[in-house]
Formats: C-alpha cells, sequence, structure tokens
C-alpha cells in the first residue's frame, strides 16, 4: 500500500487520538487554552485526512471487527472528505479564536463540550450504520445545546436554547423514523445494504422516506419554514461557536440529503426535485430579506445562514430533477454546485460570525444602530469581516461568486434541456430569478451590516470606547479571510474536484461536457485573470497617491459648517427602509413613531421610532401550533389525579381494547 494511501487512516486515527487528550485536558485542566490548542491539532488532522480522502481510497472500520460487537462503524469516503475539510478548516480557525474568548458564564462547560461537539461531528460524516450515526447525530445536538444555553443561562438564552431542543429532536425523529423503516426494508443497519434495498422498494415507502429525511435534515440545515431555531440559538451561542453552528453544523442537514436522498435512495419522482428546487429559491429570498430587516448583527448572519442554505438547496433540487430525466452531466454540474456553496458557506459565514464576536466583545453591544466608526480601532477586523462580506455578497474573484456562478450555470442547463418537463423548466427559469434577486439583496444587507459597524462615526458611548481583540482572534479571522480568497482565485481546480465527488455520489461522470448550452466548467469567468486585474489596478492607484507632491490637508467632512456629529449619519433602521417599504407585503413591518413636545406644545422635544418586522411563518405557523399544544397539554395533565385507583382504570381500560383489537 502505498505513501497516499495509508495517509488518510493515519491522520484520522491521530485526528481521534488528539479530540481525545483535548476531552481529558478539558475535564482535567481549569482553564480552556490548552484544550483549545488540542482541539486545533485536530482539526488540522481532519483537514488534512480528508483532504487525502477526496484523492486516495475510502477509510473504513468496523467496531465488531475489534470488540466483537457492533458498536460504532465508520467509513469516510470522498464526500465524507469534502466535509471533514470544512469541519477541520473552520474548526482550527474557531478553536484558535476560542484560546482569546472568554465567557464567565460558559467558562467551566463549553471547553468539554465544544470538544464533544467538534468530534461528534467528525463521526457523523463517516457513519457506516444506522447506530453510529444516531449516536452521532444525538451527540452533537447536546454538545450544541449546552454550548448555546452555557451554565447559567439568562431568561431569553433558555428559551432559545428550549427552542432549539425541541427542533432538533423533531428532526431527530424523522430521521429515526426514516431509519427505522429502511433498516427494516434492507435487513440491516449497515448503509451498504440500503442502496440496494431502496432500489427494489416500494414507491410509495420511496416517498414517504423522502419527506421525513427531508423534514429531519432540513430542519437541523434550517431551511424554511423549519427554520425557527436558527436565528434564536446561533445569536446566544458563543461567537467561535456560532461559526461552528452555521459554517459545519448545519451542513450536516446538508450532507444528510445528499448522502441519503441522492447517494442512497435517488432517483426518484420529479417532485422530489421542484419541492427541494421551491423550497431552496423561497428559504434563499426569504432568509436574505429578513437579513436585511435586521439590526442586530447576529440575526443578521444566522438568517444570511437561512438564505444560503436555500442557495445550496436549489442545487440539489436540479441534481434531483437531473436524476429523474437520466441527465448524468445536469447532475454533476448541479451537485459539484451544491458542494461547492456548502464550502464557501462555511469560510465566509465562520469568517463573518468571529468578526462579529469580536465587534460584540469589543464595543459590548450587537446593535447595528449603536455601532459605527470601529475601523479606527479594529482595522484588521473590519478588512477581514469587509473580505466576508464581499464573498458572501456573490463578488468575484471570491469563493462566494463562483459557486452561485456554477448554481446558475445548472439553472440553465436543466431549464434549456429538452426532455426535462416544461413545469420543471419554467421552475428552474424561476429560480434563476430568485437567486439574481437573492444576491442584489444580499449586497444590501451586507454593505448595511459593514458600513453601520465599521465606518463612519460611533454612535454610542460603547463603540467610541471600543478597544481590539486578542491577537489569537484576530489571527482565526486572517485564516479564514485568506482562505475565502484563495478558494476564489484557485475556483476552476477546485469546481474540478467538486464535479469529481458529484459524479462519485450521483453516478454521473465528471469529465467536462456540456449541458444545453451551459458548460460544466467555469466558462467565461476566470477568477485569476480579474484577481490579477484588480491586483494591479490597487497597485498602480498607490504608487499615483504616493507619487503626488505636496502636503496633504486633512479636514472633517463638509457638513455646512457644523462639526459632523453622529446624528447626522444614516442609522441601520434608515438605511433599510426602502427596501423594507418595498417588501412590505412579505416583511409586514410594525411601526411605531412618538413624538414628545415642549412645554409649548410647537416644537417636538424627542421623536422615538420603533420598527419591528414581522415574522409570518412564526406568528402563522409556530404560534397556533404552540396554543394547541399547551391546550392540548392543559387537557392532558386532567388525567394525571394522583389516584392509584383511577391508573389502575386506566391500565385495565388500555387491557380490554388492546385484546379486543388484536383477538
Amino acid at each position: 500500500m502505498g505513501g497516499a494511501d495509508t495517509f488518510a487512516p493515519v491522520a484520522l486515527a491521530a485526528a481521534a487520538a488528539w479530540f481525545l487528550v483535548a476531552g481529558v485536558t478539558a475535564a482535567a485542566w481549569p482553564g480552556h487554552r490548552p484544550t483549545m490548542i488540542a482541539v486545533t491539532i485536530a482539526c488540522v488532522l481532519l483537514a488534512l485526512g480528508g483532504g487525502a480522502l477526496i484523492v486516495g481510497p475510502s477509510v473504513a472500520f468496523r467496531a465488531s471487527d475489534v470488540l466483537g460487537y457492533a458498536l460504532i462503524d465508520v467509513r469516510y469516503d470522498g464526500l465524507a472528505g469534502l466535509f471533514l475539510i470544512v469541519l477541520g478548516v473552520v474548526g482550527a480557525a474557531a478553536s484558535v479564536y476560542g484560546i482569546g474568548y472568554h465567557d464567565a458564564a460558559r467558562s467551566r462547560i463549553y471547553p468539554m463540550a465544544h470538544v464533544l461537539f467538534l468530534a461528534s461531528m467528525a463521526l457523523v460524516f463517516g457513519s457506516a450504520s444506522a447506530f453510529s450515526f444516531l449516536f452521532a447525530w444525538e451527540a452533537m445536538a447536546i454538545a450544541s445545546a449546552v454550548l448555546v444555553i452555557g451554565s447559567r443561562p439568562s431568561r431569553a438564552v433558555a428559551r432559545a436554547g428550549y427552542v432549539y431542543l425541541v427542533m432538533t429532536h423533531v428532526a431527530t425523529a424523522a430521521i429515526a423514523v426514516a431509519f427505522a423503516a429502511w433498516s427494516a426494508a434492507a435487513g440491516s443497519l449497515d448503509f451498504s445494504a440500503w442502496g440496494a434495498a431502496a432500489a427494489t422498494m416500494d414507491g410509495r415507502l420511496r416517498d414517504v422516506l423522502f419527506v421525513l429525511l427531508l423534514i429531519g435534515f432540513g430542519t437541523k440545515a434550517g431551511m424554511m419554514p423549519l427554520h425557527i431555531w436558527l436565528p434564536r440559538a446561533h445569536p446566544v451561542a458563543p461567537s467561535h461557536i456560532s461559526a461552528l453552528m452555521s459554517g459545519v453544523m448545519i451542513k450536516t442537514g446538508i450532507f444528510g440529503i445528499i448522502r441519503f436522498g441522492i447517494e442512497f435512495l435517488g432517483p426518484g419522482p420529479a417532485w422530489w426535485g421542484l419541492l427541494v428546487l421551491v423550497i431552496g429559491a423561497a428559504s434563499a429570498v426569504l432568509g436574505v430579506l429578513y437579513a436585511l430587516a435586521e439590526h442586530d448583527l447576529k440575526r443578521l448572519l444566522a438568517f444570511s445562514s437561512i438564505e444560503n442554505v436555500g442557495i445550496i438547496l436549489v442545487g440539489i433540487g436540479v441534481a434531483l430533477i437531473g436524476m429523474t430525466e437520466g441527465a448524468a452531466a445536469i447532475v454533476v454540474l448541479a451537485l459539484a454546485a451544491a458542494l461547492f456553496h456548502t464550502f464557501n458557506h462555511a469560510l465566509f459565514k465562520g469568517l463573518l460570525f468571529l468578526g462579529a464576536g469580536a465587534v460584540q466583545g469589543a464595543a459590548h453591544t450587537r446593535d447595528l444602530n449603536r455601532l459605527g466608526g470601529l475601523a479606527r480601532v479594529m482595522p484588521l477586523t473590519a478588512l477581514a469581516f469587509g473580505v466576508g462580506a464581499a464573498a458572501i455578497s456573490g463578488l468575484p474573484p471570491l469563493n462566494g461568486f463562483a459557486s452561485e456562478w456554477l448554481t446558475i450555470q445548472a439553472l440553465l442547463g436543466a431549464g434549456g434541456h429538452a426532455d426535462l418537463d416544461p413545469l420543471l423548466r419554467f421552475a428552474c427559469y424561476l429560480a434563476i430569478g430568485a437567486i439574481a434577486l437573492t444576491a442584489a439583496l444580499s449586497v444590501a444587507a451586507f454593505v448595511k451590516a459593514t458600513g453601520m459597524t465599521f465606518l463612519a462615526l460611533p454612535r454610542s458611548p460603547a463603540a467610541a470606547g471600543a478597544r481590539d481583540v486578542e491577537r489569537s482572534m484576530r489571527g482565526a479571522m486572517v485564516v479564514l479571510t485568506l482562505s475565502c480568497v484563495a478558494v476564489g482565485v484557485g475556483a476552476g481546480p477546485i469546481g474540478t474536484v467538486m464535479a469529481g465527488i458529484a459524479g462519485s455520489v450521483g453516478g454521473g461522470s465528471d469529465g467536462p461536457q456540456t449541458v444545453g448550452r451551459a458548460p460544466v466548467t467555469l466558462g467565461v469567468y476566470e477568477p485569476v485573470l480579474i484577481a490579477l486585474v484588480l491586483t494591479a489596478l490597487y497597485l498602480a492607484i498607490t504608487a499615483i497617491s504616493r507619487a503626488r507632491t505636496g502636503a496633504v490637508r486633512r479636514a472633517p467632512t463638509w457638513t455646512c459648517g457644523i462639526v459632523p456629529e453622529p446624528a447626522f449619519e444614516y442609522t441601520a433602521t434608515s438605511f433599510s427602509k426602502p427596501l423594507r417599504l418595498f417588501f412590505e407585503p412579505v416583511l409586514r413591518p410594525d411601526r411605531e413613531l412618538i413624538v414628545e413636545f415642549h412645554d409649548g406644545g410647537t416644537f417636538p422635544r424627542r421623536v422615538t421610532y420603533r420598527s419591528e418586522t414581522d415574522h409570518v411563518i412564526e406568528t402563522r405557523l409556530y404560534g397556533p401550533l404552540h396554543r394547541i399544544s399547551i391546550a392540548f397539554s392543559q387537557a392532558a395533565r386532567r388525567l394525571q389525579q394522583g389516584t392509584l385507583q383511577l391508573y389502575l382504570a386506566y391500565t385495565v381500560g388500555a387491557l380490554v381494547i388492546l385484546l379486543l383489537v388484536f383477538r
């Protein structure tokens, strides 16, 4: 066996050993820094092992071969390798960030939960049996809930954690039911037998399994309308944990949909792909609209995660449609776009959450209306956040543009495919409009987020007194910033790698083909050329500015002779108001204007304006469901009277009913 073939198992085994070291350190050491260092090493090894899996053979380990009984069975292939790279890169950056992070409310509990969280996600990506997967999935859910809630939560934090726990166990229940039915049909808990069982399965059972899997994994991914936990949990978690949850954990849902819905269960009827495509387009548009309306920086980023999950689901939906029609090239292109955007989103969203945490640590607020001017005291954070904002807005030559470009190509290819049903082709063209609208609104949202946070004058004493964060936190942001630039410039080769993984998962070919009129490659987009042109322009402008003769005179911004004040500036509310008014039928804002006058009653003394967005899905769907569940619970309480005779009567009655039914 060659060195390349042995590197992946050695790296993964070493990563497991370092996770064990980190767990022991977290339990025995009073501080969190040694644990974060050990976890960083483990994550780097995971990323290296994931890269080896993409170019080499898969790695398998069966506990039954060692212990005599099945406990944890794993198999890591190219698809798992890609997600291990995502986990390794973002996990390492978050752990380095965590070295400088301190929160007294969580300092005693989060190092151990941090280790368990990362290790369980690594096991999710490699689980080879239903038991292993559900074990890792539940460990991931519990560890992340501990990280969100902490040891001494406030009422708001506890409620956010409660909603997250409820929704994550709804997801687990759906997945467990699907796994139980699938394993019964296959006669095995081993995933290796599930693909063959799906091929001979009754069509109605396949449909039920697909819907259950979409509910379970879609809830974890944060797709609408199962997203309500995400904008609650992400903002209250420590910022490097928010980066892990948004950058990696919600990708376990994407991994599950691809692994089980496409690789094992597919192909299916056309409505599978159409359903995922519609949900993805709706999640993308609504997610970015709610992000645009938000003034809490971390909630804005959380809603943006829903938007990007929607873009990924659009690619998955097109891949499912291509599988239904037997169009291998569409499958490869669409799935490669989805995988590429999964990777890209992990990088730039992890970066943005780390930047938001630095802002919160420096200014002690996440309210965009109370920030401003932080670029003067946090220049590196401002630059890193700006790069992340440009990447998530889809601006070339950064990484976000490449994957969105591939997604649009996949939609064009499917829409122009003559063999597809006209309804499916029409849906693909509508999805192109949804992606274009999403990209435009994303630019507006992140111009607001970046400008209101770092530019102009501070809008509050807290922002005026901000100080830069520790070097480890800045270093973590630098790593992800350089990653966004490098992946964007190298989008061509990386896209080829993604196509290879997509071909192995979707059963298609990974060569440069033509789908309708849309090429599988990046086509006319040349990220290296764009990067060189932009670099040359920057160097030319710098040289010209330095070549100027004479002294440079600096003066305050001209405001008709008045000294500039923060009150003259746009606020986050005023910046986004035109778009909020335009999309009022969707956002349904609730506004309140209070004017207090001087004693004479002519001149206003104070004007107070409040605006809140009505989240229709929460108020119109989950609100009634919550009230119904409370009413049902109150009615059920009447059955519990604390009387032994009554409970015996319940038992006898249930026994009689069973005898009558099964006689």
